[in-house]
């Protein structure tokens, strides 16, 4: 558990996430309580053998637990011998502080972020960022997100992290070709990197650990993010901002939509604008080099 628990530790009202708490059977045939605890290091398994079953209910609808045990070696893995176990109410940053966290700052990410899309040139694109920009509880979502369930970038702040890293990618690329024959519109690619995963803060969920949301499971995050897009560039317009060309808001849902490259990998359409074989290849650059072990 990334050293933070160890063997021969003995843990006093330590504050975890529990997943997945079941009852098992014991060779005697009493029940005992097999879960995983979770924190910021990562997770490990525990167990419970002098466990009372109609708690199992109630643990199962808590947010956060608190334990009492002893860290014992089992079959060479660390294992969390439980002697007592009971919920508590934690607060949100309580609970964020349980879970994996970029190492980036999170504040200065978000501030480059703002910096990159305020610097596009086209009004309309640069207005509908804004409208983005603007939506404080959906850019408190961007903030907090990962950016997956466990693959890459699954840590709080992860969507924010790998949308910049590939922003930055954007901005080298974009600048090394402008003086060639290959057309590529910068503000349409660094929109629509800032866009592309923008789905996750309805596909994900972060309150106890990392899982799918029902929104995640039923429509995922490259449709949501196109539906959103559609949305707030309407919302933009009402606003007073200039409309964005109907052509340009297609490329940039098609952006959205084609990023994963091919339907296998979960894309509704192939890239076939440079634009998104571009973004396709930098988003795959950073997932690749940011894959959880």
């Amino acid at each position: 558990m990334s050293g933070t628990i160890e063997p021969g530790q003995t843990l006093s009202s330590e504050p975890f996430l529990l997943v997945n708490p079941q009852l098992g059977t014991s060779r005697g045939g009493g029940a005992y309580l097999r879960c995983l605890l979770r924190n910021a290091g990562g997770q490990i398994s525990g167990r419970g053998w002098s466990f009372d079953a109609s708690q199992l209910a109630t643990l199962k609808d808590a947010r956060a637990v608190s334990i009492d045990g002893h860290v014992v070696d089992w079959q060479g893995s660390p294992q969390v011998n439980i002697e007592s176990i009971e919920p508590f109410e934690a607060d949100h940053a309580t609970l964020l502080s349980l879970m994996p966290v970029s190492s980036g700052d999170n504040a200065a990410m978000f501030g480059e972020v703002g910096r990159l899309l305020r610097r596009l040139d086209d009004p309309s694109i640069r207005g509908l960022a804004e409208a983005f920009l603007d939506d404080g509880p959906l850019m408190q979502r961007f903030r907090e997100a990962p950016a997956g369930v466990s693959k890459h970038h699954a840590c709080i702040g992860g969507l924010l992290e790998h949308t910049l890293q590939v922003m930055r990618l954007i901005d080298v690329v974009a600048a090394t070709y402008q003086d060639t024959d290959i057309e590529l519109d910068r503000d349409v690619l660094m929109l629509g990197a800032f866009l592309h995963d923008l789905g996750k803060t309805e596909e994900l969920d972060w309150s106890r650990g990392f899982s799918y949301t029902v929104d995640g499971n039923l429509v995922g995050h490259i449709v949501r993010g196109a539906i959103m897009l559609e949305e707030k560039a309407s919302e933009a317009e009402l606003a007073g901002s200039p409309a964005v060309p109907e052509l340009t808001l297609r490329y940039l849902q098609h952006l959205i939509l084609s990023h994963h490259e091919l339907p296998e990998y979960g894309a509704a359409k192939r890239p076939v604008t440079p634009e998104a074989k571009v973004l396709c290849l930098l988003d795959r650059l950073d997932a690749t080099l940011n894959l959880v072990e």
